[in-house]
C-alpha cells in the first residue's frame, strides 16, 4: 500500500507541475504574444476569458503539488544536509511561482505577460532543483 501511494503522490506531483508549468509557458509563449494582433478593445476582454478558464486549473495544481510534496518530502528519510537546503530553495521558488501565478490570473491585469514571464523562470529553475534533488536522492538510496 505504501508503494502505491508513493506512486500515486509523484503521478500528482509530476501531472500537476505538468498542468501549473506548461500552461504558464503555454501562456508566455503563444497566448499573450498572440493578442498583440487582437483590437485594443478586444484585447483585455478575451485575455480575461482566457485567465479566467485557467486560474481553476492552476488553483487545482498548486493544491496537487503542496499535497503531495509535503507527502514526498516526508516520505524521504536520512537525505544529506544539502537537500534540504536545495529543497527550501525550491520551496521558497514555489511559493514565488504560487503567488505570482495567481497575480497573473486576475482580472484587468496589466503586468500579466512580465508575471508570467517571471513564474515560467522560476518554474524552470525548480525543474532543474528538482532534477538534481531526484538525483541525490537515488544516490543515498543506493549508498545505504
Amino acid at each position: 500500500m505504501n508503494e502505491l501511494l508513493s506512486y500515486v503522490a509523484r503521478w500528482l506531483h509530476i501531472a500537476s507541475a505538468i498542468t501549473l508549468l506548461g500552461g504558464m509557458i503555454f501562456a508566455a509563449a503563444a497566448w499573450l504574444p498572440a493578442m498583440n494582433s487582437v483590437s485594443e478593445s478586444q484585447r483585455q476582454q478575451v485575455s480575461d476569458a482566457i485567465a479566467s478558464r485557467f486560474r481553476p486549473w492552476f488553483i487545482l495544481a498548486m493544491a496537487g503539488l503542496l499535497g503531495s510534496g509535503f507527502y514526498n518530502y516526508l516520505a524521504k528519510k536520512g537525505m544529506p544536509p544539502a537537500y534540504h537546503m536545495l529543497f527550501g530553495m525550491k520551496f521558497l521558488l514555489a511559493l514565488h511561482v504560487f503567488a505570482v501565478g495567481v497575480l497573473a490570473l486576475r482580472r484587468n491585469n496589466a503586468k500579466r505577460s512580465r508575471q508570467t514571464t517571471g513564474v515560467v523562470i522560476s518554474g524552470l529553475i525548480i525543474v532543474a532543483i528538482s532534477a538534481w534533488l531526484r538525483h541525490m536522492s537515488l544516490d543515498a538510496l543506493v549508498s545505504k
